[in-house]
């Protein structure tokens, strides 16, 4: 039976589908960012002009170099403010250098899906749901002694050291900015869909929870983030996936009687 009391806040944006699959099933998601990615521009990595030590990123995304991203933001950025240029080509966007056949090590689930998008050809060295177990992951290659690390400012210190302990230099391309949004909510919901600790910390610093909202967390980083914060039910979803995240909420309130 569905239900059509329930009202959830989703603190990313989601699709037109996930938040239409939730309908189906009687459940209202409202939409609200309460985080702002800000791209950073690094002259060494724009154009083709030689940057640091003489490299351009067309260097830096040719074999036998590997790059690795624990975002699906550092995917797009680059997609959208360092390989395009004004103007479209067959309805896509025109890329200046040939990023064909990349070496990449990456987080599982949207983010890998994006890498295969932007670098046609690519060939997936190493992927994980979470970036401890990601370095393990680049460790196991067995061959691996240097890697190139695409992030943003928040990024989190599990790949890094992992590598570095392990002997593996790390070169850390910062080029984006996680910018809280944090705003007042006017009522209280049934569940939030938090999808980064950097979200869980925006939307606290402008709200209470009260004590019956379920929080739903993408994965067990924010759900570790959440628990710093609330005593309340925390639900984490099944796999790191906006489509999983949802799925889950609308499992949870469909069968809510389950989890009393």
């Amino acid at each position: 039976m569905q239900n059509d009391k329930y009202r959830i806040l989703s603190t990313r944006h989601l699709t037109d589908s996930s938040i239409a699959a939730a309908g189906d099933s009687g459940i209202f998601i409202e939409v609200k960012d309460f985080i702002q990615i800000k791209p950073i521009t690094l002259p060494a990595l724009k154009g083709s002009t030689p940057g640091w030590n003489g490299t351009t990123i067309s260097d830096i995304f040719q074999a036998p170099n590997i790059s690795v991203f624990t975002s699906t933001n550092a995917v797009k950025v680059l997609e959208q403010h360092y390989f395009s240029i004004n103007g479209f080509r067959n309805n896509g966007l025109h890329t200046f250098f040939n990023n064909k056949n990349a070496n990449i090590c990456c987080i599982s689930g949207k983010t890998l899906q994006k890498a295969k998008e932007v670098f046609p050809d690519c060939n997936i060295l190493a992927s994980s749901p979470y970036g401890s177990e990601l370095a393990a992951a680049i460790i196991a290659v067995g061959n691996i002694t240097e890697v190139n690390f695409f992030c943003g400012n928040q990024r989190r210190d599990e790949l890094p050291v992992g590598l570095n302990q392990a002997g593996i230099k790390v070169n850390e391309y910062v080029i984006y900015e996680n910018i809280p949004s944090p705003a007042v909510t006017a009522e209280d919901y049934d569940g939030l869909l938090f999808f980064s600790p950097s979200a869980v910390k925006s939307y606290l610093s402008a709200n209470r929870l009260d004590s019956k909202t379920v929080c739903f967390a993408i994965g067990r980083t924010t759900a570790t983030t959440l628990r710093e914060y609330t005593d309340n039910k925390i639900i984490m979803s099944t796999d790191i996936s906006e489509d999983a995240m949802v799925q889950t909420a609308i499992f949870y309130f469909n069968n809510i009687n389950c989890y009393e």
